[in-house]
């Protein structure tokens, strides 16, 4: 979705406290930092960077300096680390009769690339009828296409936002609930945790929140939007709460 257009969502929506956390890569800024300002909505810079540990383990920066070299060139190496990956998928179709290329993907340089774009050319050349189908047939954990990822490992995904002025935060922790070791990931620079998610329950926000307090650890909400026809594609907001996201408000820019 091109980030302009993102910026008019985020306004229809009603959304006052935002944030893009593309996989690896900063660079819908640039675009839509200037329509945030003119519709007043306050913003933090962000990333979302995918470990090695799990498919699900990602680690959100927030509050970064964008202009910081050494931040980009890890994001290049990270996205170098996810072409070496979809290779080693693309290989595994092959090999299961999947006539399916590379260069059919028409990578550029400067863009992020993971399993959906893969999914997504499958259904175009008619291998499966939907991107889920692709995932569940082939290319998730488990399934004959299936190749772990190459991103950096949790600690080092966590120094690369605090170097680069940034908070780390744990994404959507639900997702990887049987994983957790937060005591761990705090002593590593962990600031925060994604408490408020849709795929969460009433009773697991609220566990989060009390894991929270117990590792002192910031709270954070997102809803994981990616975009029409992504199976993720409902844009709104939460509800503002002082006493659990009251910390985060100096640090977003922009708004009226």
């Amino acid at each position: 979705m091109p980030p302009r257009e993102l910026a008019d969502a985020v306004s229809r929506a009603g959304i006052g406290y935002f944030s893009l956390t593309d996989h690896d890569i900063c660079d819908g800024w640039e675009e839509l930092e200037p329509r945030l300002k003119e519709l007043r909505i306050r913003y933090l810079y962000g990333i979302e960077l995918s470990t090695s540990l799990h498919d699900n383990l990602h680690i959100l920066g927030y509050g970064l300096n964008l202009k910081d070299p050494v931040f980009l060139a890890r994001l290049e190496a990270f996205r170098a680390r996810r072409l070496e990956r979809i290779k080693k998928i693309i290989g595994l179709l092959k090999a299961q009769g999947l006539e399916i290329s590379f260069e059919e993907l028409n990578t550029a340089a400067g863009r992020s690339y993971g399993r959906p774009h893969i999914a997504d050319l499958m259904q175009s050349k008619g291998f499966v009828r939907t991107r889920q189908k692709a995932f569940e047939k082939y290319i998730a954990y488990g399934k004959p296409a299936y190749s772990p990822p190459l991103g950096p490992n949790i600690e080092e995904a966590i120094k690369t936002v605090k170097d680069a002025g940034g908070i780390a935060v744990l994404a959507h922790p639900g997702v990887v609930y049987k994983i957790l070791e937060l005591a761990k990931w705090k002593e590593m620079g962990l600031d925060g945790i994604e408490a408020f998610y849709p795929a969460h329950t009433q009773v697991l926000t609220r566990e989060f929140l009390e894991l929270a307090k117990t590792h002192g650890l910031l709270v954070t909400a997102g809803t994981d939007y990616h975009g029409p026809g992504s199976g993720r594609g409902e844009l709104y907001g939460f509800e503002f709460y002082e006493e659990f996201f009251g910390p985060l408000k100096e640090m977003f820019l922009g708004g009226s």
